[in-house]
């Protein structure tokens, strides 16, 4: 009996192999680390020793993710820099023993700054916000569209503006009226949403993302370090379709959250950019023995219990001397610059970095890179036109073409340099080969000195954000460009997107009413900072707030609309209706606002 029950069992299951982060051979883990164990239930880990060569043995406590595929290991004390760690991780029935070593970090830090000479040019005057009599705290940039071949489409363009220095120039100038934040614009440049930045903080890549199956806002706030090294402090933020917020995500082991990237998994975990500042031995490149260096990390992180899931370090898997930047005495080194991340097939993701003019794909069960695309190592063979240097966003697009922001590609021609430009190319895996499909130029070009991004848009279109450079353009399938708008100087934005996104927010509208000395009516201003499905005011007025009754209303016109009524008040309210008739929200009542004079002046 005992024979036939074991020939009708089912065969045994295979072990699974977890993937423990920091990664096996990691020269430069934070001293703050978790141990991270990716693959498995936490239920199903055996038991873990933690023992450092300095320090010792490592108690702690073992965390589920939300994702039930893992847990972390959180050490009741961090380790000593430079030590080693020896992590064991004890075999079960559905889980491999694993036995694995890394290095703690010696931390440096971020100073220093690059000599850059002074620009003689005179300054340019202040650029003139948007300013709305309903919103008079709002005074968003202004975007102008020189180019608008589109038709409405219901998709409006998403950015980030934040001042940077001229040419030359080592700060922006002082921010006399010069809000900046996230904003969402209209093609014709009418902000739809404007998020002004409270405080010194900076906002950057606004865009719309999905979160437990919804449509959300994110971006990333925090310290900017410009002009350099370009990077950022912070903490990347999830708001819903009625803009209230859902979460903070940061970036754990003891690091911040980077300015580079920010994406959503289906699984609910965020990818995200750290720049970890580490001592590293910077001979092999002409430096010191020992000098601040910035090491470019990816990691996973749980969104809701903020414990990291994966972490993996460029530095030990990209050699220094592949970078295209020489370091100087007493200043940061940046070798690589990671600027963004995608995730591809399970247990892949494609990273670039500016710093090696290379894009590699990475098996993050290993942490091996699989192949690199650009650069002084390329295991493709670049056709004409494919090479690309300082490139940002890389995207590997569902029909097998890879897109890219190149911001100046290194062909072998005499100055001046090569413009800017958006990038696909076609990858042949098989044969280790990259061609030139096609290529976005602005007319009169554009040399970005950092950042840009490219977007395919569902109509086949490309969306180009031209970085350091104050320009959007659309470009359509056959090259021809569509849509061209600029920001005034001093304003960029990091990367710019074009979405579609309904939102109605908690916050009821906004309005003003005004009327002149002498004058028999009023004016109403209405707007709704963020009101999407507005198609209509409507004006309500009476002789208390308790008696309104309609006496008018107009088309909404832009991020404000102006309504002329004849003395119906004294008291006034607005309504928003939607195409329909339906009503989205109504303002507080409010009685008109008394101008004293016509001329003030």
């Amino acid at each position: 009996m005992v024979g036939a029950l074991a020939l009708c069992a089912p065969p045994a299951r295979a072990a699974t192999d977890v993937t423990v982060s920091p990664l096996p051979g990691t020269p430069d883990a934070s001293p703050r680390t978790q141990i991270s164990f990716l693959g498995a239930p936490a239920g199903r880990l055996g038991s873990i020793s933690v023992v450092g060569s300095q320090s010792g043995a490592h108690p702690g406590k073992l965390m589920a993710y939300s994702t039930g595929s893992g847990a972390s290991f959180l050490p009741n004390a961090p380790f000593l820099p430079g030590e080693h760690v020896e992590v064991r991780l004890a075999a079960t029935a559905s889980v491999s023993a694993r036995d694995i070593r890394f290095t703690v970090a010696r931390p440096g830090q971020i100073s220093g700054s690059p000599p850059i000479p002074r620009s003689t040019r005179p300054p340019l005057p202040p650029p003139v916000p948007h300013m709305f009599v309903s919103r008079p705290d709002l005074q968003p940039p202004v975007l102008t569209p020189t180019t608008n071949e589109l038709r409405p489409s219901g998709a409006d363009v998403f950015l980030a503006p934040f001042p940077i220095p001229p040419p030359g120039q080592i700060a922006p100038p002082p921010p006399t009226l010069l809000q900046r934040g996230p904003v969402i614009v209209d093609s014709r440049g009418d902000p739809v949403w404007f998020h002004p930045q409270q405080g010194g903080s900076a906002q950057i890549g606004l865009r719309v993302q999905s979160y437990k199956g919804a449509p959300v806002l994110t971006w990333w706030q925090g310290q900017l370090l410009v002009p350099y090294p370009g990077i950022g402090l912070g903490e990347d933020v999830i708001v819903d379709s009625s803009y209230r917020e859902l979460a903070r995500v940061q970036a754990g082991n003891g690091y911040a959250a980077d300015i580079h990237e920010f994406v959503i998994s289906p699984q609910g975990t965020a990818w995200l950019t750290v720049y970890a500042p580490v001592l590293t031995d910077l001979r092999p490149v002409g430096g010191d023995r020992l000098a601040s260096t910035l090491d470019s990390v990816v990691q996973e992180v749980d969104i809701r219990t903020g414990l990291v899931m994966f972490e993996w370090h460029t530095l030990g898997h990209v050699a220094i001397v592949d970078s295209n930047v020489a370091p100087l005495k007493n200043v940061v080194y940046d070798p690589t610059h990671i600027n963004s991340i995608q995730i591809l097939r399970d247990g892949f993701i494609l990273v670039s970095e500016r710093n090696t003019s290379s894009v590699y794909e990475i098996n993050t069960r290993t942490g091996r890179i699989e192949w690199t695309l650009g650069g002084d190592h390329s295991t493709f063979r670049m056709g004409r036109g494919a090479r690309f240097s300082w490139q940002h966003d890389v995207e590997l697009q569902a029909n097998g073409t890879l897109t890219m922001f190149d911001d100046h590609h290194d062909e072998p021609l005499p100055p001046p340099k090569p413009p800017s430009r958006g990038l696909a190319l076609k990858l042949n895996l098989a044969q280790r080969a990259a061609t030139l499909v096609h290529q976005d130029v602005h007319h009169p070009t554009i040399v970005a000195g950092n950042s840009g991004n490219v977007q395919s848009l569902p109509n086949g279109d490309r969306l180009v954000g031209w970085g350091s450079a104050p320009n959007v353009t659309e470009f359509s399938g056959n090259e021809k460009v569509v849509y061209d708008a600029r920001f005034q100087r001093p304003f960029s934005s990091y990367r710019a997107y074009r979405f579609r996104w309904s939102a109605t927010p908690t916050l009821p509208p906004d309005l003003a009413v005004i009327r002149l000395p002498g004058a028999r009516q009023e004016t109403v201003y209405a707007s709704w900072n963020g009101a999407t499905e507005v198609a209509r005011w409507q004006v309500l007025a009476g002789p208390d707030v308790t008696h309104l009754a309609p006496v008018g209303g107009a088309p909404r016109h832009g991020f404000e609309t102006a309504m002329t009524l004849g003395g119906r008040g004294p008291f006034f309210a607005v309504r928003a209706l939607t195409a329909a008739g339906r009503a989205l929200g109504t303002s507080q009542t409010v009685k008109p606002y008394p101008i004293l004079s016509a001329n003030p002046g």
